[in-house]
């Protein structure tokens, strides 16, 4: 087998590979040969098929598997024995050839990873936040708890921020009425809406009563036919309700599982959630500061297209199915475009994350991985079973350990980089975790 590697720009390469005219010929007459056992065709007896009339019937789709497959095991034998870090599928650039000499030529187009020069870890300025849960953080945790079982009572008057307004609606825009008859029944919190043109109407009716109004419904509206429309609206409280939050008592710390019904227990039970939620916060910040701080001292960096097209088409994929949506082939090609941008950050991020973990000799630890399985696994009924999961899943099992292996660099990275300390209250770390993280 003769290879040639020609750089065509980029990171693509084109390798061009010669089969041998009488290697192939040997594995078509060998599988033939084999054929010529079991066949049958009228005339024959089995097993008595003259070799001319099998290779008459046979012999150019044999020859077809055979090239076929000899063009897969060479295509991996040559970027082996080339030394290519291939980054996507191989794709053939040309049909195979038939060569005077008897012999097979084709040539297949791969997209190869970049080479990074020497990352100096010592340059890399990072920042790390510097927060602590407080007392007051606890105390907002236990107000949401209570507002998340918070009751309603009817009250005899207009509705204040905060109330809920149950009411009956029918609108009119250019387009149509919405319902098409009747009236369609809404429930609005009056400041959590953000509906302000809607929540200021329905603060001047009272329960029982009516009120024609023009508006502007915002782009989000959950009726896709008045979303983003100006429209000639008739509301209808039926009801004004005021919110009542439980007490923080015995019965409602024994709710959460907390057998003693002491408040105490469950304070210490939120801030050691709220202290694992900062710690997850900012080591994402942590990770993307550093990110930044690669990028920038490896801004000419080319990434691989095909991977970013895949990471793409998995960002997609990964929206489609919170949505609620089946994330068919079609859907998730048109929404890819979108994503290329963000999936280019990705994928940048995770091949300088990746050089800096290869130059600096840093291995997944395999008890930091059975540790993060651990953790998710504790919070289903049956533990074992899903750590079964992950370590039968070849898949799953990955991308653990690549998410171990980061965790791993930015550790590395702490010890070795410039890091600066940032003053940050628990609720800026999660809003800038949650930002960074959505980018």
């Amino acid at each position: 087998m003769q290879v040639s590697v020609e750089n065509t720009g980029g990171l693509e390469r084109k390798l061009t590979v010669q089969l041998p005219g009488e290697e192939i010929d040997n594995k078509v007459n060998n599988k033939l040969r084999e054929l010529s056992k079991t066949v049958r065709i009228k005339g024959f007896r089995p097993g008595r098929v003259p070799m001319s009339v099998i290779r008459q019937r046979y012999g150019k789709q044999a020859r077809q598997e055979i090239v076929g497959e000899t063009i897969q095991a060479s295509l991996q034998q040559a970027i082996a024995s080339e030394n290519l870090r291939v980054a996507s599928r191989p794709r053939l650039d040309s049909a195979p050839e038939d060569k005077d000499n008897g012999d097979v030529e084709f040539s297949a187009v791969v997209e190869v990873y970049p080479e990074v020069g020497a990352i100096d870890a010592a340059a890399l300025e990072i920042e790390r936040p510097a927060a602590e849960v407080t007392e007051s953080d606890v105390d907002d945790m236990l107000q949401t708890l209570r507002e998340q079982r918070q009751t309603w009572e009817e009250v005899e008057r207009t509705a204040e921020e905060g109330d809920q307004v149950i009411m009956d609606f029918a609108a009119e825009s250019d387009e149509g009425r919405v319902p098409e008859e009747g009236t369609k029944r809404m429930r609005v919190v009056l400041g959590k809406s953000g509906f302000d043109k809607l929540e200021k109407a329905l603060a001047k009716i009272p329960a029982g009563e009516s009120k024609k109004v023009t508006l502007e419904f915002p782009e989000g509206f959950n009726e896709a036919a008045l979303a983003g429309k100006k429209a000639k609206a008739e509301l209808a409280v039926v009801r004004v309700s005021q919110p009542k939050l439980p007490e923080v008592d015995e019965e409602f710390v024994k709710s959460f599982g907390i057998e003693s019904g002491e408040v105490e227990e469950l304070r210490a039970e939120i801030r050691g959630n709220l202290e694992r939620e900062l710690k997850n916060a900012s080591t994402t910040l942590v990770k993307t500061s550093l990110v930044d701080q690669l990028i920038k001292a490896v801004p000419d960096l080319e990434v691989p297209q095909g991977v970013v097209r895949d990471e793409a088409a998995s960002m997609a994929a990964q929206l489609l199915s919170q949505q609620g949506q089946q994330p068919d082939q079609g859907l998730v090609r048109q929404l890819a475009g979108s994503f290329v941008e963000p999936a280019e950050r990705r994928v940048r991020a995770g091949l300088l994350l990746g050089e800096l973990a290869q130059q600096n000799g840093i291995r997944v630890d395999s008890n930091k991985v059975r540790q993060a399985i651990e953790t998710v696994a504790n919070t289903y009924e049956e533990p074992s079973e899903v750590i079964q999961l992950y370590y039968g899943n070849p898949n799953l099992l990955q991308q653990v350990e690549s998410s171990v292996l980061e965790e791993q660099v930015v550790d590395w990275a702490l010890e070795n980089a410039k890091v600066t300390p940032k003053e940050m209250s628990f609720q800026d770390v999660i809003a800038g975790a949650t930002q960074r993280a959505s980018e």
